[in-house]
C-alpha cells in the first residue's frame, strides 16, 4: 500500500489533505491503505467483497475509523470491486483510487523489499543450499514481483504462482468461489510479469480450511507436537493464515513435482496470520463439531503428508503468452487500458527492469519532499 501511496504523494497525484485515498481490495491490501491513510492523518475508503471475513470489517471500522464498502460476492468477485470504483471516479472527483492490481509501486516494492529480504534470509542460512524456487498466491501480482528479483540472483529459481483450484483462473481459464480469502481471482492482474512465471499450482480450499483447524485448535497443535513437531513451531503455526497455508500447499506441492532434496531452498510468504480468522473458525466449530486427535490425524495424513502435483503445470512460452493475452478482457475491454501498453508489457524486455528501478528516483523525491515538509525537522 505504501509503495503505491508514496508515488502519487511526492508528484502531486495526491493532497492527503483534500482528498479521499480508496483501497480496493479482497482483503488486506485494503486494510494496509487504510492504515497509512490513518498514520497521515487523511480519511480512506476500503472497497472488499461483502462475504470476506467479520474481522476485516470490524478492523477497517473500529481500529482505523475507515469508511468501508462491502460489494457484492465473495473473494474470487473482483469486477464488482472495479465496477465500484468506476462509479466513484464518475460520481466524487475528490476521492483518488490506489488500484493495487495495476500499480507498478505495488509490484515495485515487492521487488525491492521483500526479493532483497528473502535474499537477506537466504544468506543467513549460509548460501550453501539451492534458492530453487519461491511461491506466491498470484493475488494483485505485488507479492509475486518478488520473484523477479530473485531470478536476478539465481537464474535458475522456479517461480510458482498459487491460485485456488475451485477458480483455476491460470491454470485453465476457471472461475468460481473458494475460500481462500485475500488472493485475487478472475483475471490477470496488470501488473503481473507472466515472463516470469514457470509454475501454476491450484490449491483445494477444503485442505486450506482443515489445516487452518489443524494449526489452531489445541486438539490439533498437540496432536502435531507429540508428532515431532518442535514446539515453538507448532505454537507459532497461528501465524499462517487461510492463504498462507494455501503457499505452503504450493511450496510442498513444488518441491514433490521438481523431486527436490534437503539442498533445495523454497520461500514462500505467510500473508497474514489467523487473526482475522477467528469467525471462520466458529464457524468450523459449528459447521463440523469439537476437534479431535483422530481429526488431527487425518487433516496431517490427507491435506499435509498426502499433498499430491495434480492440478499443477510447469509453463511453456506459449503457456505465458497465452495468459499475458487474459489481460485483455479485463484492462483492455473493461478498464481503459491501450492496446498498445499491452503489447509492450510482453514485447518490451526493458520495461519490467525500468519499472522496477523507479524506486531511486521515488526515494530522492521522498527527500525532497520531506525537506520541503519539514515534519522530519521537528522530530
Amino acid at each position: 500500500a505504501y509503495g503505491c501511496l508514496a508515488p502519487r504523494i511526492i508528484t502531486g497525484g495526491f493532497d492527503p489533505t483534500t482528498q479521499k485515498a480508496v483501497w480496493p481490495s479482497t482483503g488486506n491490501y485494503c486494510r494496509g491503505g487504510a492504515f497509512d491513510s490513518k498514520l497521515m492523518g487523511t480519511e480512506s475508503v476500503a472497497i472488499l467483497p461483502e462475504e470476506m471475513s467479520r474481522e476485516r470489517f470490524t478492523w477497517l471500522r473500529d481500529y482505523v475509523g475507515s469508511e468501508v464498502i462491502a460489494t457484492p460476492g465473495c473473494e474470487s468477485n473482483v469486477k464488482e470491486i472495479y465496477d465500484k470504483c468506476w462509479e466513484i471516479r464518475r460520481t466524487k472527483p475528490d476521492y483518488v483510487i490506489f488500484n493495487q492490481f495495476d500499480e507498478f509501486g505495488n509490484a515495485a516494492w515487492h521487488y525491492n523489499i521483500t526479493g532483497k529480504a528473502i535474499e537477506e534470509v537466504f544468506n543467513e542460512l549460509g548460501g550453501k543450499s539451492n534458492l530453487a524456487a519461491y511461491v506466491s498466491a498470484t493475488g494483485s501480482a505485488g507479492t509475486i514481483a518478488a520473484g523477479d528479483y530473485l531470478r536476478t540472483i539465481a537464474p535458475h529459481i522456479k517461480v510458482v504462482a498459487s491460485e485456488a483450484k475451485q477458480c483455476p483462473t491460470i491454470l485453465m481459464n476457471g472461475f468460481g468461489g473458494h475460500r481462500i480469502e485475500g488472493i485475487g481471482d478472475k483475471h490477470v492482474p496488470w501488473i503481473h510479469n507472466v515472463k516470469n512465471t514457470d509454475v501454476i499450482t491450484a490449491i483445494d480450499d477444503e485442505d486450506c480450511m482443515r489445516i487452518f483447524r489443524l494449526f489452531n485448535e489445541p486438539e490439533g497443535v498437540k496432536y502435531l507436537v507429540e508428532s515431532g513437531v518442535p514446539v515453538e513451531i507448532a505454537n507459532n503455526l497461528k501465524l499462517l493464515g487461510i492463504s498462507g497455508i494455501s503457499n505452503m500447499l504450493s511450496a510442498i506441492k513444488t518441491a514433490k513435482f521438481f523431486e527436490m532434496t534437503s539442498e533445495d531452498v523454497i520461500f514462500t510468504i505467510a500473508t497474514d496470520s489467523a487473526e482475522m480468522y477467528g469467525s471462520r473458525l466458529e464457524e468450523l466449530r459449528e459447521e463440523r463439531g469439537s476437534y479431535s486427535q483422530i481429526q488431527a490425524i487425518k487433516d496431517f495424513e490427507k491435506c499435509i503428508l498426502g499433498a499430491t502435483t495434480d492440478w499443477m503445470r510447469e509453463l511453456t512460452y506459449h503457456d505465458r503468452k497465452a495468459i499475458h493475452n487474459l489481460k485483455y478482457f479485463t484492462w483492455v475491454e473493461q478498464q481503459g487500458k491501450e492496446i498498445d501498453d499491452l503489447n509492450r508489457l510482453w514485447n518490451d524486455r526493458e520495461l519490467w527492469p525500468k519499472l522496477f528501478s523507479q524506486v531511486k528516483r521515488w526515494d530522492e523525491l521522498i527527500d525532497e519532499f520531506n525537506d520541503r515538509v519539514g515534519l522530519l525537522k521537528s522530530l
